[in-house]
């Protein structure tokens, strides 16, 4: 009995020891040994390990705009991660789980520097420099609008655009563009977010001006994006690069049309002009220019005609227009009903002395009575030639 009793001693130690063996033989290990985060945009962030603090550092920038990395974990070997490298937000909170083989734990604090990406994306400064003179855009950071004032030619313009600190802009500022029909400018931000400014051109300018005349010519003209009735310190002028001249305008009506300004006005090439092909007429407030022809004009001072009366002040259909003056040319220029007819010598009479000028008025459409309009009208003749308008003489059409 004692010899079985032994036996069953012996083995209970036996098998006691070998257990007590294998248990030491697994790993404790459980350590993160390298720790690595790669963005969308390639961009390689190394994690500083802490073993004592169990930590792991990173300094990153920009991995604010993304939620889903998968982390590139090295551990210990034998031991298991949890979570496994799965898709993580590291702008939040995360810790990972190492637990050895033989079962024993360890947390690990994930701990992010993070830089965001400038979010700026504004364009601050907008500016046209033509003809060494500046022309400063109106910048609305709300509709995301610039509005730029110019008289100048915008087909081909280098603008000068300042943008927030790290943004992009497209097209190239260093572009030259055509602003004709305004244009769209993206600014995108670091962080990759973007605002689209819109260009809007206010272009005053001067058009339907006679282009070619003689001193004491009267004219029409249209100013667009200016109201002359709004500011009595606006002022006609004719200039070159020699000589300008203060006009007198007249008559001027203001109304909008698509949106935009406009005045109609009338103005008279005075005496005192010198003969040049190469005016333009400007608007100007006080001394700087809002609007220009974008054409020339060409003024002839020498043997300008000059009206001095008509034999008549109204006139019917069929009747007989005769002025009188001096250096008269054969023809007239008669503005009805929304158009302008243009008698020449064909249909006018002048005397060799150039002094008497007749027409025979059979045209029945320059009368607004044959038109179904109020009658009489002032209407404006003025002696026509060649493209070239001169002195003219208001008269009542039946």
């Amino acid at each position: 009995m004692k010899i079985k009793t032994l036996l069953i001693f012996l083995t209970t130690l036996l098998l006691f020891n070998c257990s007590k063996d294998d248990s030491q033989k697994l790993s404790s290990e459980n350590k993160i040994l390298t720790f690595k985060l790669t963005s969308l945009k390639g961009d390689i962030y190394i994690g500083k390990i802490d073993d004592v603090a169990k930590t792991i550092t990173l300094t990153t920038k920009g991995i604010e705009l993304e939620n889903q990395i998968i982390p590139d974990i090295e551990i210990s070997e034998k031991a298991t991660i949890s979570p496994d490298k799965i898709p993580q937000d590291f702008n939040k909170q995360i810790t990972y789980t190492i637990t050895a083989e033989n079962g024993n734990k360890v947390i690990y604090n994930v701990i992010t520097n993070n830089t965001p990406l400038s979010n700026e994306k504004k364009i601050l400064d907008f500016k046209f420099n033509i003809d060494n003179e500046t022309f400063t855009g109106i910048i609305d950071q709300t509709s995301l609008s610039i509005n730029i004032t110019t008289y100048k030619d915008i087909t081909n313009i280098f603008p000068k655009i300042t943008i927030s600190p790290l943004a992009k802009i497209s097209p190239d500022a260093e572009t030259s563009q055509d602003f004709t029909s305004g244009l769209e400018y993206t600014v995108t931000a670091q962080n990759g977010t973007s605002n689209v400014y819109k260009v809007h051109i206010v272009k005053p300018e001067i058009t339907s001006t006679i282009t070619k005349c003689y001193i004491r010519a009267v004219s029409l003209g249209q100013l667009s994006n200016i109201d002359l009735l709004s500011d009595s310190n606006y002022k006609l002028y004719l200039e070159n690069d020699k000589n300008s001249y203060l006009l007198n305008y007249f008559d001027p009506v203001s109304y909008t049309s698509e949106n935009k300004i406009h005045t109609a006005f009338y103005f008279k090439f005075d005496e005192k002009i010198l003969t040049a092909n190469n005016y333009k007429l400007r608007v100007k407030l006080n001394g700087e220019i809002k609007a220009e022809t974008n054409y020339t004009i060409d003024v002839l001072a020498e043997n300008a005609p000059k009206i001095i009366s008509a034999n008549q002040t109204s006139y019917n259909y069929s009747d007989t227009l005769i002025l009188t003056g001096t250096n008269l040319i054969p023809g007239l220029s008669i503005p009805a009903n929304g158009y302008t007819y243009n008698f020449t010598e064909y249909h006018v009479t002048l005397n060799p002395e150039k002094t008497t000028l007749k027409y025979y008025m059979s045209l029945y459409q320059v009368f607004p009575s044959f038109m179904g309009q109020q009658s009489p009208r002032s209407t404006r003749v003025s002696v026509y030639n060649n493209g070239r308008y001169g002195d003219s003489i208001i008269l009542d059409f039946k």
